[in-house]
């Protein structure tokens, strides 16, 4: 009978693995430890560095992560953002738009999308339901657009050339300004009022 029911447990743990960092009721789980509150910190899992609060998820490495959240398990591609709200989550970037996928049905998202776990699935609402247990979220580049329309850069103009000689200033001096005696004096330092570049008097 107990070995028995050391194999039933051995085999629900390897049927069912859990993800290092899971949403709970009172905040983040990463690992054994919770971390709860509003302010954000750098945590890790495994050897990915993580941004946790607690209900804030970032992965700050190019490896994907899973978190797991109402029985389902999310899978976050490199510069996407997890974050509990109100009546859901939402998954935000830093500007790129971003696809989410589940049982190979795919949707487009623009910078951010809010979204409900449901019995079946994810509800993003507008943009569609996907059905599943698995969520896949990934950034997509947006080099095609960029690559398409060339853009014109301006240049700033020359300085323009004046035919001819250049105008040389001279200034002469009744003492040496640069005499530290001197340096403080007021008429010294009016007297040295512009300076070239070349370092020419």
């Amino acid at each position: 009978m107990k070995l028995m029911l050391v194999a039933v447990l051995l085999l629900a743990t390897v049927a069912a693995p859990e993800a290092a960092v899971r949403f709970e009721a009172d905040g983040v789980r990463v690992g054994s430890e919770l971390v709860t509150g509003a302010a954000i910190s750098l945590k890790e899992s495994g050897a990915s560095p993580l941004l946790v609060s607690g209900s804030v998820v970032e992965s700050l490495s190019g490896d994907s992560l899973a978190v797991a959240l109402d029985g389902k398990q999310i899978v976050l591609g490199a510069g996407l953002r997890l974050a509990r709200t109100a009546d859901g989550y939402r998954i935000t970037t830093n500007g790129m738009r971003f696809t989410v996928e589940a049982a190979g049905v795919s949707l487009a998202a623009d910078r951010d999308a809010t979204f409900k776990v449901t019995g079946k699935g994810f509800d993003f609402g507008t943009l569609g339901a996907l059905e599943g247990t698995t969520l896949a979220v990934r950034a997509t580049a947006a080099t095609a657009a960029a690559v398409s329309a060339p853009q014109e850069v301006q240049i700033s103009p020359e300085k323009e050339v004046r035919q001819g000689r250049a105008k040389v200033i001279r200034r002469l001096f009744s003492q040496d300004p640069l005499n530290t005696g001197q340096a403080v004096s007021s008429i010294s330092v009016r007297q040295i009022t512009q300076v070239t570049p070349d370092g020419a008097p």
